[in-house]
């Protein structure tokens, strides 16, 4: 595992190096500046990404003594830049520069000229740091990931804590809506709805992705918009009429999808309300997923199939994180505005 996470930051390295100005103006973005916007989206959310990878010392033979932050909180030759100066040689490493003496670490030396004065007031403070350093005379250097408790990256880690910030603080830090009787995949999934960040042909060609159209892929009356693609086209309105049918209520009372997964009026108890939510939420989820299987595998989805899969996931789903109401499958399928009461 800390391979892998060497190699990422290895990677981020690269990435973060790459020089923007070797695109051309007026050119699409390159996979390169969209890797590292992702990373500054990241640190958006107020995860300090970019900052997260720290070395850590074994022998110190691939770790730089001044360049890398391998001790305390900031580089060396930015937490001493007078001793920076006359460092010998900036590329030194920190196996070069720290060497064992009994118990404790020392440090190795090289000026172009003596420290004095405030230079010398520096080399005091780096030389109490470097005694507190812990070389490893037997292993390598390594990287270790700081937002993970035992150091080492995963994806599904970052994924973790990227849903956690996004559910948890919306834009100026206004609470999201919530729904815990529907997996976290769907809670993340309406949240993106609600802003628009979905990947809809729209939203694609705005990044400056080339597509041959962007009109609806299932429909083709219309571009494909987030409420087209959830609300509007044909091949969905008759599925939410169906949804609406089943739950004995009026038709959809909104054609924005904002409004559409806020909406928690039908019932008259909170529970009711979060149910419906629930099931709204399920059914966008739904929709979107076997648009993708339409779009990429050419599967058809009819409206008969389509609303027994928001039937059987919806129960599935919610029936399981349902503490406060009991929800059986007979009364699911026939009575369900029972459970808005």
């Amino acid at each position: 595992m800390e391979k892998k996470t060497a190699l990422y930051m290895r990677r981020w390295e690269a990435t973060t190096s790459f020089n923007a100005g070797l695109t051309p103006a007026g050119s699409r973005r390159s996979t390169w500046k969209e890797i590292i916007k992702t990373g500054s989206d990241i640190e958006d959310l107020g995860l300090s990404f970019k900052n997260s990878f720290v070395k850590k010392i074994g022998d110190g033979a691939a770790t730089s003594f001044w360049n890398d932050l391998w001790i305390g909180d900031t580089v060396l030759k930015n937490k001493f830049k007078r001793l920076a100066r006359l460092e010998e040689n900036l590329q030194v490493t920190v196996k070069d520069r720290v060497k064992q003496n009994g118990s404790k670490c020392i440090g190795n030396w090289s000026w172009t000229r003596q420290p004095t004065g405030r230079a010398n007031g520096e080399l005091t403070e780096l030389a109490r740091l470097v005694e507190s350093a812990s070389i490893q005379p037997h292993k390598d250097d390594g990287w270790i990931w700081s937002l993970s408790s035992n150091g080492y990256f995963t994806t599904g880690c970052l994924s973790d804590l990227i849903n956690l910030k996004i559910l948890h603080a919306g834009q100026n830090n206004r609470e999201t809506l919530r729904n815990n009787l529907v997996p976290k995949k769907i809670e993340v999934f309406s949240w993106r709805a609600r802003k628009k960040r979905i990947p809809v042909l729209v939203e694609l060609d705005k990044r400056g992705i080339d597509l041959n159209s962007v009109r609806c892929p299932l429909c083709d009356d219309d571009i494909e918009s987030v409420n087209h693609s959830l609300i509007l086209c044909k091949q969905v309105s008759g599925i939410w009429r169906k949804v609406f049918e089943w739950w004995g209520l009026n038709g959809l009372p909104s054609v924005q999808i904002e409004e559409l997964l806020s909406n928690t009026n039908p019932g008259s108890s909170d529970i009711g309300k979060s149910i419906w939510q629930a099931v709204t939420w399920s059914c966008c989820y739904l929709i979107w997923k076997n648009r993708n299987q339409k779009v990429f595998s050419n599967k058809c989805w009819n409206i008969p199939v389509a609303l027994n899969e928001i039937q059987v996931k919806s129960f599935e789903w919610i029936a399981k994180r349902c503490k406060k109401k009991s929800i059986d499958w007979h009364t699911w399928l026939h009575n369900p505005h029972t459970f808005l009461s």
